[in-house]
Parts: C-alpha cells; sequence; structure tokens
C-alpha cells in the first residue's frame, strides 16, 4: 500500500509541474515582444544619401563598409564630388568593382580625425583614418578656396551636424608608406630609385625630418650619361651620394609653395634657383639650362614629397 501511495503521490506531483510549466510557457508567448531600437539618421548619413552630386562617394562608402564614418562626431570629411570621380575615370560601375581595402584606403585618406581649419599661413598636417598625415592650406583669394595636399575645395566647406564636410574637385592619393616604394611604383623613375637605393638615402631620409625630393625621369639620367643601371651602381660612390644629396631640399614644399620662393637649398649645401616659365615650375643649379617639373605632389609618410623633373641637376 505504501509504495502505490508513493507512486500516485509521485506522478500528481509530476502532473501538476507539468500542468504549472505550460501555463508559464504560454504567459511568457503571449507578451508582445519589444519594438527595435530606433537608429537616428545622422546629418551626414542625410546629406549623402540624399545629395546627388554625391553619389559616387555614397556607392565608395558601401563598397567600403565604412557607414560608420558617417556618425555625428566632431571630424572632417573631404567628400570628392561625382565630377571629381569622374576626372579621376571612375564610373559607378567600376566604384562597385573596387576591392574592400582599395575602396576602404579610399575613403579613410578622406577622412580627419578632427575639425580641420585651414591655417592661411601655410600648410599644416591632420591625422586621417588612414595613419597617414594630410596636409591642409587655407588660402585666403577671392574663390575662398582650400588646399588639401594641394587639391582644391569647391567652396570653403560646412558644417554637418557636429562634422566638417569640404567638397573635392579631385580626389586625393594616399602616400606611399616611405621613400622607396613611392619610387619603386614609377616605371619612369628606375634610374632614380636605383640611385637613392645604392647611395642609402631612401632609408635615411624616411629616418626623420622634412625633405623635398626632386626626381629625375630615366630620361634625364640618360641625358646625363648614366645609361644603365649598371652605369649608376659602377661609379663612384662619393660623387653619386653628393649628387643623390643634390636633389634633395631640406624642407617640405608643395609646388604652390615653391613658386613663390626664388631659391631653395639642397642636403649637398648647394642653392637652386626657382622660377616659373610659361607656367611651368624651373630649378637651376650649376647649369645654367634649367630643369623643369613634369609632374609633383606625391608624398612618402608625413616627411616627404616628390617633384619629377626632366634634368639631372650637378652638385
Amino acid at each position: 500500500m505504501q509504495n502505490r501511495e508513493r507512486r500516485r503521490f509521485g506522478l500528481t506531483l509530476f502532473l501538476y509541474l507539468g500542468a504549472g510549466l505550460f501555463l508559464f510557457s504560454c504567459l511568457n508567448a503571449c507578451k508582445k515582444s519589444s519594438p527595435p531600437a530606433v537608429v537616428p539618421i545622422t546629418p551626414l548619413q542625410t546629406l549623402v544619401n540624399t545629395d546627388t552630386t554625391l553619389s559616387f562617394y555614397h556607392r565608395l562608402v558601401l563598397q567600403a563598409n565604412e557607414a560608420g564614418i558617417l556618425a555625428d562626431d566632431s571630424v572632417t570629411l573631404l567628400i570628392p564630388t561625382n565630377a571629381a570621380f569622374r576626372a579621376a575615370g571612375y564610373t559607378s560601375d567600376n566604384i562597385d568593382s573596387l576591392t574592400n581595402y582599395i575602396a576602404d584606403r579610399l575613403i579613410l585618406y578622406h577622412f580627419i580625425t578632427m575639425r580641420a581649419v585651414p591655417d592661411s599661413n601655410g600648410y599644416t598636417a591632420y591625422p586621417t583614418r588612414a595613419g597617414a598625415g594630410l596636409f591642409v592650406y587655407g588660402r585666403k583669394d577671392s574663390t575662398a578656396r582650400y588646399l588639401f595636399n594641394t587639391v582644391s575645395t569647391t567652396g570653403s566647406g560646412s558644417s554637418v551636424g557636429k562634422a566638417l564636410v569640404y567638397r573635392m574637385n579631385n580626389l586625393l592619393n594616399a602616400p606611399a608608406d616611405s621613400l622607396a616604394p613611392l619610387l619603386g611604383a614609377d616605371s619612369s623613375l628606375t634610374f632614380c630609385a636605383e640611385l637613392f637605393a645604392r647611395t642609402g638615402l631612401d632609408s635615411i631620409l624616411t629616418a626623420g625630418g622634412n625633405y623635398t625630393v626632386l626626381a629625375p625621369t630615366n630620361n634625364a639620367f640618360m641625358a646625363a650619361g648614366y645609361d644603365s643601371l649598371q652605369a649608376i651602381d659602377s661609379a663612384d660612390l662619393t660623387t653619386m651620394t653628393a649628387l643623390a644629396r643634390n636633389h634633395v631640399l631640406t624642407n617640405f614644399y608643395f609646388t604652390d609653395v615653391l613658386m613663390g620662393l626664388s631659391t631653395v637649398t639642397t642636403l649637398q649645401g648647394n642653392t637652386l634657383t626657382v622660377h616659373v616659365s610659361n607656367g611651368v615650375l624651373q630649378f637651376t643649379g650649376s647649369d645654367p639650362t634649367p630643369a623643369n617639373l613634369v609632374a609633383g605632389n606625391r608624398t612618402a609618410g608625413n616627411t616627404i614629397v616628390v617633384h619629377l623633373i626632366d634634368k639631372v641637376l650637378s652638385p
């Protein structure tokens, strides 16, 4: 009898517990689920989503998976217009086909991590999310434009929420990590890359200081009698070091700053005359025939800017 009573009690307890659990689950299921949290649209998101002149930039943000940069923070966004993208050879299709890395690199170099107010006295370096610095100059002229690595803005910028926004007329190219990869990436600078590698100057300049490199093209070296890389490698090292040092200026100069100067000093201690002829920047040293600017304003890290020239400048 006692065993039968125990079994009956256990069965009754099991049924009561099961019914209680069933009732609890039913009550819990009847509760209304909480509505999803509302994420407010920031002023920057509104601008990029609605301004049709910035649709290429919008696509680039999506391709880079960097929508977080449109938060309402005290930062500076440099937004190239659709016209700027087209001038650089981009279409909506090839933006969509960019790798995430390339798209991300473009976006983050156009993102300054603070509000950047350009200085009218010259270029000031600001940090970007890409890690490399970006140089900003507030030029007080009739157009009220600002310059970022010499690339001009449309107008003087505007506040969008907590951020500053500048519309760019061209895309900015992120700098090379150092001088050696910058020279090595350009097939027209093979001889110059060899000269700086042989003399060790590519490493020395990266170690510290601010410099401007006037990089002669391959054609310039051949015109000066260096018809092969072997000719540079076999020449006297002291002579080659003096030659390399004579193509390094002891400060950081973008081309628009150089146009306002009359002379500059080289790392070799020589003076070069700077002038402009028919709109072309020229440099003259011991040889009265000037070297003409071919291309300019290529940066390496935060301390070196490189300009291509069409003549070797003898010490």
